[in-house]
């Protein structure tokens, strides 16, 4: 049953999706009950929203139409495409969400590890690496990386594309045991 429909600029669509976020991500798949990190249910995200949406409000042919526009237009987002992972839930950890985020899609590759620090106490929690190519010249070169992040385990795959070339890695958590 279609209950409305909306333009791809509608202020009422905006506002169900900012603050009904989960409902369209369908986190009913998670049987353990936990809930991706959104921008409905975790303040962290949403001030990285907020951020992302001042950026368009504010830039040069910018306004309140165009952002609805980008916004509204990474709907509807695919199952699939959205990882639950806790190691992404922006309350137990803060990273750059330049280089890698929920949503499963290519970022560039960045020239240093993807730092996680935990929230609780503000350290180091782990990085990760994406392999680099030594023996080219990395400028000039497209190179992209997308995450897929195991949904409650210590475990990711990083497929990187670097110009025809594609490169994956398996990160595994590494564990220091005591001598």
């Amino acid at each position: 049953m279609v209950l409305n429909v909306y333009q791809n600029t509608s202020s009422d669509l905006l506002h169900g999706y900012e603050y009904f976020c989960d409902t369209f991500r369908n986190p009913y798949l998670n049987p353990d009950g936990f809930m991706p990190c959104s921008p409905s249910n975790n303040i962290y995200s949403r001030e990285s929203h907020e951020k992302f949406k001042n950026t368009m409000l504010n830039a040069r042919f910018g306004g309140t139409m165009e952002a609805n526009k980008r916004i509204l237009g990474q709907l509807p987002i695919a199952a699939q495409s959205f990882s639950c992972s806790p190691y992404l839930d922006t309350s137990l950890y803060s990273y750059d969400e330049k280089w890698v985020s929920p949503m499963e899609r290519p970022k560039v590759v960045g020239e240093y590890p993807i730092r996680f620090y935990s929230r609780e106490l503000g350290t180091l929690s782990f990085c990760l690496y994406t392999s680099v190519s030594r023996n080219r010249p990395t400028q000039d070169r497209r190179r992209l990386v997308a995450f897929t992040f195991h949904p409650t385990d210590p475990f990711a795959i990083s497929v990187q594309r670097d110009n025809l070339e594609y490169i994956v890695n398996f990160h595994i958590r590494k564990v220091y045991l005591p001598e």
